[in-house]
């Protein structure tokens, strides 16, 4: 019959000794396992190592037994990744490398994770010691793994959270990540938030329009009794208006009350409406900071430019047509421009820039391409200096022949023919040649009144 025990080697005693006599405590750091070189083996106290050494690591910790405060215990960890060898037998060495001590273990197979281990496999020494001070409590941070039975027997919700009395439960005390407290079960603020209204009846009134609360979880009083569901019916299209089953006196009080505990309000917004529900949407806007899809679709900067085609300004929009406006109805509007398109009346009112039949362009803004511009300065129509030059086609050296027909001698006559000339038939001259030349002409004008390109009108307005 196999025995199985844990002792200390010789080194181990000593180290125990010179601790005592000197009060340094031992110091255990590693533990080693082996499997005996194939065969079981029996520990001895003049053994410094294992006989077949096969994984040796950092001890996990070493802690006492807290009913007998000289049984100590050394936990060794081996990771599920290492094995395939046998568990045979376990050491526990010190800082100074001594084997402290020994023990021999029953045949254990230690497979590996390919094998079928899904888990670390722990494997711990027990030994006794004269005097509980001579060995050093430890656990590394560094190489500490909680094994699943220290986790079963401490990380339980007594440990954990700790407190409370027999009967209480643990609840919320803020949405702080953890902050909780125990309280008894009977102990439940309820809040809830109530709308009241109270009118007059006159006399055979049986209509209630309601100016603050809404029927939908409503309770009504009359001169302080509650009325029953039988006793008055919501309207079924308006839900600020109800009906009561039968007229009271006139000057009756009624006390509408809305929300109340004993109610039937259902939440406040119904998740499958996806905010359909929300009483005042332009409110909630408001509060959210957002615009609506309308507004959303109208916003631009104050100031901005845009040609529509449509003659008529968009809502949001002004013509940009010159005209004087307020300053303070367009108080964006007048803080993005002011009067660099004129000053209005000087106080109460701004101009608009005026771009009706204007071509836009950009200002220069010094890049010297439209020098001596200001900004929103307008220029007239004007063509780039140029000049036309032409000349008629040279004809070369030429003169010009004149013939006068013949004529009745008549008297005198202005081309100085003597009256008693005999020669009444035709009469030739030569004119003197002028030589090589050529005549100046001038161009027809054509066009109209301005210099333009090719364009289609449409509508300028300006963002106010």
């Amino acid at each position: 019959m196999a025995i199985f025990r844990t002792l200390h080697t010789t080194l181990g005693l000593a180290a125990m000794a010179q601790a005592e006599a000197t009060g340094t405590p031992v110091t255990l750091t590693e533990m080693a396992v082996g499997d005996g070189n194939g065969n079981p083996v029996t520990p001895t106290e003049s053994q410094t190592t294992l006989v077949r050494e096969l994984f040796r690591a950092t001890i996990n910790r070493v802690f006492q037994s807290p009913t007998e405060p000289n049984r100590f215990t050394a936990e060794l960890v081996i990771p599920a990744s290492t094995g395939g060898f046998v568990l045979r037998e376990v050491g526990v060495f010190d800082a100074d490398g001594s084997l402290f001590a020994v023990g021999n273990l029953p045949d254990t197979y230690k497979p590996v994770d390919s094998e079928g281990a899904f888990a670390d496999t722990v494997v711990r020494l027990e030994f006794m010691v004269t005097n509980a001070d001579v060995v050093t409590l430890q656990i590394d941070p560094n190489v500490a793994v909680a094994t699943q039975q220290w986790i079963s027997n401490h990380v339980t919700a007594a440990f954990m959270i700790p407190g409370g009395t027999t009967h209480q439960i643990l609840r919320k005390a803020s949405n702080a990540d953890g902050d909780t407290e125990w309280a008894d079960p009977t102990d439940a603020n309820v809040v809830v938030d109530t709308v009241e209204e109270q009118q007059t009846l006159a006399a055979a009134q049986t209509v209630v329009i309601l100016t603050t609360c809404t029927t939908y979880g409503l309770s009504v009083y009359i001169e302080g009794v509650r009325l029953r569901s039988d006793q008055w019916t919501p309207d079924g299209v308006d839900e600020t208006k109800f009906t009561l089953a039968t007229s009271y006196p006139a000057g009756s009080k009624l006390t509408a009350v809305q929300n109340e505990p004993a109610g039937s309000a259902p939440a406040p917004l119904v998740k499958s409406l996806n905010l359909a529900d929300v009483p005042n949407k332009a409110t909630a806007r408001t509060n959210l900071d957002v615009y609506s899809k309308a507004e959303a679709d109208q916003k631009a900067p104050a100031g901005a430019v845009v040609h529509f085609a449509r003659n008529t300004a968009p809502t949001g929009w002004l013509k940009a047509n010159g005209a004087a406006v307020s300053r303070t109805a367009y108080a964006a509007l007048f803080a993005a421009i002011g009067t660099t398109f004129g000053a209005g009346d000087g106080f109460n009112t701004f101009n608009l820039p005026d771009l009706r039949g204007e071509f836009l362009r950009g200002w220069d803004d010094g890049r010297g391409v439209d020098t001596g511009r200001t900004f929103g300065g307008a220029q007239d129509s004007q063509n780039k200096s140029h000049a036309h030059t032409g000349t008629t086609d040279g004809v070369g050296d030429h003169d010009h022949g004149v013939t006068i027909p013949a004529f009745a001698y008549g008297g005198g006559g202005s081309l100085g023919l003597d009256r008693n000339s005999n020669n009444q038939g035709p009469q030739t001259y030569t004119t003197s040649p002028a030589g090589a030349h050529s005549h100046t002409f001038t161009t027809n004008a054509d066009g109209g009144s301005e210099a333009r390109p090719r364009s289609i009108a449409l509508l300028a307005c300006i963002k106010f």
